[in-house]
């Protein structure tokens, strides 16, 4: 009986190839990629070479499979003796797994162009792709991936999956510059993102759906107190300004955390309201929507918490500098705490 990958009566030959075979996970997501793998057991290099370029073609491959046809073309042109397309297919693997290796009994022709694209990445690469945000006092505004080292221009876009009070959606943005930017304009949001070739292939992943990045709105006014009041003593006069500007810092701060507050509580309740079976289980809404709910509840409920804190402590301080000031030159630093906000110096 033929199994996955033997079955050939040409078995004196095609160790290497079997031991690949074994090697490998199955892609049943691009079927152009399984017929060159079986085409590669049976010997058949250069029908091989057709369907992984079929497989190349195919829109959309997730990140393993992008991966497995470079790997693959690689072992096929070396095996043909196609020694510049052999390198260049090494390239671009290793540009994107580093840390990719090969059979251990490939022949000379092949592990030859593979350790001489080693070096090469070595000195050119790997790809990499850099996550940020843009944030101000009340929202993330924006967040962005930057792509560094890519000299074989092998990306060329941006898919953010992008989680917010209203939900979750997905947004392709083209590279410019080596640079992708999404729109937020959200309180916080829980994001990553995949970088695609021009097919889009997935080539690298910033963050993931289970380990997404987490950002939120920051109460920068406290940077800005801190900052005035550590730059050199401030002339008579300075207490009620600066008072004011902090107790509006934290209206600003508190208004907002009430915001997330009604949304996590909104988000909780889709749950909490859904239809349940004897069990306790949810079945008004599906298991995917309830998690969904759950999760922005509990982002909405931490910043709006953090915020709570700041704004009470801002509101604090500017009562403290407004009605009982120093009378000297003050000595004042504000910091963000777990809780909140914390004040030294001399009132």
């Amino acid at each position: 009986m033929k199994g996955p990958c033997y079955g050939s009566a040409m078995t004196r030959v095609r160790p290497l190839f079997a031991v690949l075979c074994l090697a490998l996970p199955a892609f049943a997501a691009n079927p152009s990629l399984e017929k060159a793998r079986a085409l590669v057991e049976d010997l058949a290099f250069e029908a091989a070479l057709k369907a992984l370029d079929a497989a190349d073609k195919t829109e959309g491959n997730d990140q393993a499979t992008v991966l497995e046809i470079l790997r693959l073309q690689g072992i096929t042109f070396g095996t043909l003796g196609k020694d510049a397309k052999t390198r260049d297919s090494f390239r671009k693997l290793l540009m994107l797994e580093p840390g990719s290796r090969l059979p251990g009994d490939v022949p000379p022709r092949v592990s030859k162009p593979f350790a001489e694209a080693q070096e090469w990445v070595a000195t050119n690469g790997p790809l990499t792709a850099t996550a940020a945000s843009s944030v101000d006092d009340t929202r993330v505004k924006s967040v962005s991936v930057t792509v560094e080292k890519d000299v074989l221009r092998l990306a060329r876009g941006v898919r953010f999956h992008l989680g917010v009070a209203g939900g979750e959606r997905a947004v392709d943005v083209l590279l410019t510059a080596g640079k992708a930017e999404a729109p937020v304009a959200e309180a916080a949001v829980s994001w990553w993102a995949e970088l695609l070739n021009e097919r889009g292939g997935v080539l690298l992943k910033v963050g993931s759906a289970r380990s997404p990045r987490q950002e939120g709105a920051v109460a920068v006014a406290v940077a800005r107190v801190e900052a005035s009041t550590s730059s050199g003593p401030i002339a008579g006069g300075w207490r009620r300004p600066l008072g004011f500007g902090v107790l509006g810092a934290g209206v600003v701060a508190a208004g907002v955390g009430v915001v997330l507050g009604l949304q996590a509580t909104g988000s909780f309740s889709k749950v909490s309201g859904a239809t349940r079976d004897a069990e306790g289980r949810v079945t008004g809404i599906t298991q995917v929507a309830a998690a969904a709910a759950e999760r922005d509840g509990r982002m909405q409920a931490t910043v709006a918490n953090t915020l709570f804190g700041v704004g009470g402590a801002l509101a604090a301080a500017g009562v403290v500098l407004v009605i009982i000031g120093p009378s000297s030159e003050p000595t004042v630093a504000l910091g963000p705490t777990a809780g909140g906000v914390m004040i030294s110096g001399q009132f």
